[in-house]
């Protein structure tokens, strides 16, 4: 069960289907990890046609956090370390794969990946997260 202050009202700016400002990110398990795939429209721009990294490195941190709760922990990140390789244009789909490293106790080690659909890799992340709970079985 998640402790207080922890639950889903479904206003998540990256996953939440009730939060029309956000990006509604859908997953899907393949194997042990999880994948989700977006296209940034041009209000999430930096630079001209270019997608500001901040909401790159929010999707890499979403999918690693939704891999953990897929497997039944609540964790929060408590380390994000980004590599960005190419810029994401807008309008330009990327897929992003996420994958557990290692759990040592409550502290997960994990590893993304975002790519174009041609294999480009445009960014990669790794983080470490720490569980603070169990994710409810009824939601």
């Amino acid at each position: 069960m998640a402790p207080t202050g922890f639950e889903d009202d479904r206003m998540c700016f990256a996953c939440g289907k009730d939060n029309p400002d956000g990006l509604q990110l859908e997953f899907e398990s393949v194997g042990d990890d999880v994948r989700t795939s977006v296209t940034f429209p041009s209000k999430f721009q930096g630079y001209s046609d270019v997608v500001h990294g901040g909401l790159v490195s929010t999707v890499l941190d979403e999918t690693m956090v939704t891999l953990l709760n897929r497997m039944g922990y609540l964790a929060l990140t408590a380390e994000l370390s980004i590599r960005f390789r190419e810029p994401v244009r807008v309008g330009e789909r990327i897929d992003v794969t996420a994958s557990l490293i290692e759990k040592r106790g409550k502290v997960f080690r994990l590893s993304a990946r975002a790519s174009r659909p041609d294999g480009t890799e445009v960014a990669t992340a790794e983080s470490r997260c720490f569980q603070v709970g169990l994710v409810r079985e009824d939601a």
